[in-house]
């Protein structure tokens, strides 16, 4: 559920704010460009392979449900992990089945992180537990003591969903450290929006309205370094 902005307006990682930017991006994209922004390859070559195995006596009918499975998200229950870390679509449609598949689990009740990484694999049994590892990093440099559904689950679906951003990054804070300098707050910021601006046609980031809500706040503060 979205939360309220200061303002009253509901901020979400997903706005669509960005809306005209990425239509004048996508007419502009060659055709090669067109199909790897959407992963149309991917889709159709799974599909292809769909109907090779099951040799169904009406291939159109079957490649249409394949297609309908894309479209409502449950194309990726029990399909191996390279397939649902394939492209953004299927990554949010993992997530979104298995926050709906543990709906009955209460938010603040304790859990392991190798658990939670048992409940994932229930729904992708190849799934590996780097993903996991990293959540319980950095929820201990948090100061995270003890690991709570909710908070393992969110931090999860971030750095699942969120991969290649969180990639970008940390490269800039590496690269930052490699020339023995430091970034204040609101360049590191600013560095990030820059991500988000160049790079959200390639993989998934966050919306840049809900970034630049914590730019102005940075720059509020006076931006100090952190």
């Amino acid at each position: 559920m979205a939360a309220p902005s200061p303002g009253g307006a509901p901020k979400t990682i997903f706005a669509p704010s960005q809306r005209k930017r990425q239509d004048d991006e996508r007419f502009n994209l060659s055709p090669q460009q067109y199909l790897e922004r959407y992963h149309i390859q991917t889709y159709l070559a799974d599909a292809v392979l769909m109907v090779m195995d099951s040799r169904d006596e009406r291939p159109l009918e079957a490649t249409l449900k394949y297609f309908n499975s894309v479209l409502q998200g449950s194309h990726v229950v029990l399909r191996e992990f390279e397939y649902v870390n394939a492209t953004p679509r299927n990554r949010m449609s993992f997530v979104r089945i298995f926050v709906e598949d543990n709906r009955g689990v209460v938010a603040e009740s304790e859990i392991t992180v190798d658990d939670h990484l048992q409940l994932v694999m229930l729904l992708c049994n190849d799934f590996p537990p780097s993903i996991h590892q990293e959540a319980a990093s950095l929820m201990a440099a948090n100061g995270e003591s003890g690991f709570l559904f909710g908070r393992v689950s969110a931090y999860f679906q971030v750095l699942f969903v969120f991969a290649e951003f969180m990639a970008a990054v940390r490269r800039v804070l590496t690269g930052t450290s490699a020339e023995g300098g430091r970034m204040d707050r609101s360049n590191f910021l600013w560095a990030v929006r820059n991500i988000i601006n160049t790079k959200h046609w390639q993989f998934s980031c966050p919306a840049a309205s809900l970034l630049d809500s914590i730019i102005a706040a940075g720059l509020d503060s006076g931006g100090g370094e952190k």
